[in-house]
């Protein structure tokens, strides 16, 4: 029996366009008849479901487009979903968007706004949602075919994926679509379900977290940068702060690093309630699949964050006058500084003061630069 993939459309305006309305439908039936002839291996389903939230007047912001279209999928047991409307959407890096992927979300908004109508819109909306599909399964930019990278809406059109990456596709489409694990036991532990989680995709969770690039999140948070350089800069000028951690022993230092790195990505975790995707109750290996995303791109975010603030530190310290900070560090002469040691102490700091300074950011600004894929 071929494993089946289920990809709910979700109409989240309130459209009653019937033109545009039968364009959508037209793009459904396309999209699906294109997949089961290119992967036969897989069964297909396509439901569309109307969520008439939104006016179809104005922009979107996509955040909570996606949080709808993860609602929707893990209620309705959908593998993917692909959230629809007919508005601009809100774009924070581009001039302008008509659509947003999100990998860990296993879901993506599309706008129609820019696709035209009649023909042209069928054909246009159904190869930007084989591009979003693409990104939801873990493949990159192409030369050729449904995810290959365009700089305009008229050059969208339903078209096949090349060999490779129909290869690339198949193989992530047999991880997933397997019975999801609340269905296979009904009583899990909680650190055993998310263990097994991560053990069903182990591959697939660590490419999406790399996908994210979550050393630019410093880069886009503004806040959490600034109080890590706050607390850098204070602390290379306090002769106190050399004292103590120019004395500090070399197990507690690895330690410190280790734990300032878990508590602030767990500060910022729960501060920004990423650790809330939904308001689907229990364990969800979709849910689980999502969280460990999130969080495994804050640590690595944390972690690149510390390893800058030690090179960073150890230049600066190097350049200061080594006469007055030895003086500081209460040891004998500059070559006795230890000055690695208190590069490490003070990337430990730096980093749970971005923590806190992460905690001022807005939540939707946090959310929006870690769920977003891409704005195509």
């Amino acid at each position: 029996m071929n494993l089946l993939v289920s990809i709910g459309w979700v109409l989240a305006a309130d459209v009653w366009d019937e033109d545009l309305l039968t364009a959508y439908d037209l793009a459904r039936e396309q999209v699906l008849d294109l997949l089961r002839d290119q992967f036969p291996e897989f069964e297909w389903e396509m439901p569309f479901v109307e969520r008439r939230v939104y006016v179809p007047l104005g922009a979107l912001d996509p955040l909570p487009l996606l949080e709808l279209g993860a609602e929707e999928k893990i209620y309705r047991h959908w593998d993917y979903a692909i959230v629809i409307v007919p508005n601009e959407l809100n774009p924070r890096h581009r001039v302008f968007t008509i659509g947003v992927p999100s990998s860990a979300l296993e879901v993506a908004v599309v706008s129609s706004a820019r696709l035209g109508r009649g023909d042209e819109l069928v054909d246009r909306l159904g190869g930007l949602v084989l591009h979003m599909l693409g990104h939801l399964w873990g493949v990159g930019h192409a030369l050729r075919g449904p995810t290959r990278d365009v700089e305009s809406p008229e050059f969208f059109h339903i078209d096949t994926f090349p060999e490779d990456v129909r290869e690339e596709i198949a193989r992530h489409l047999r991880e997933i679509a397997d019975a999801r694990l609340e269905e296979q036991k009904p009583h899990w532990g909680r650190i055993s379900f998310y263990v097994r989680t991560f053990l069903t995709d182990p591959r697939g969770i660590l490419e999406d977290i790399w996908n994210y690039a979550p050393w630019e999140l410093p880069l886009y948070l503004g806040r959490l940068t600034a109080a890590a350089a706050v607390s850098t800069i204070f602390f290379l000028m306090t002769a106190e702060a050399w004292e103590i951690g120019a004395h500090l022993p070399q197990r507690l230092i690895l330690w410190g690093a280790i734990l300032s790195i878990l508590v602030a990505t767990t500060l910022l975790f729960f501060g920004q309630n990423l650790s809330t995707i939904t308001r689907v109750r229990g364990l969800r290996e979709q849910i689980a699949r999502t969280q460990l995303v999130l969080f495994g791109t804050l640590l690595t975010g944390m972690l690149f964050l510390w390893i800058v603030i030690y090179v960073v530190s150890l230049g600066v310290a190097y350049l200061m006058p080594q006469e007055v900070v030895a003086t500081w560090a209460g040891v004998p002469s500059p070559r006795h500084l230890p000055i690695a040691r208190y590069a490490a102490f003070m990337a430990s700091v730096g980093v749970l003061a971005a923590a806190l300074g992460g905690n001022l950011e807005e939540e939707e600004d946090i959310k929006a630069e870690i769920l977003f894929d891409e704005e195509t």
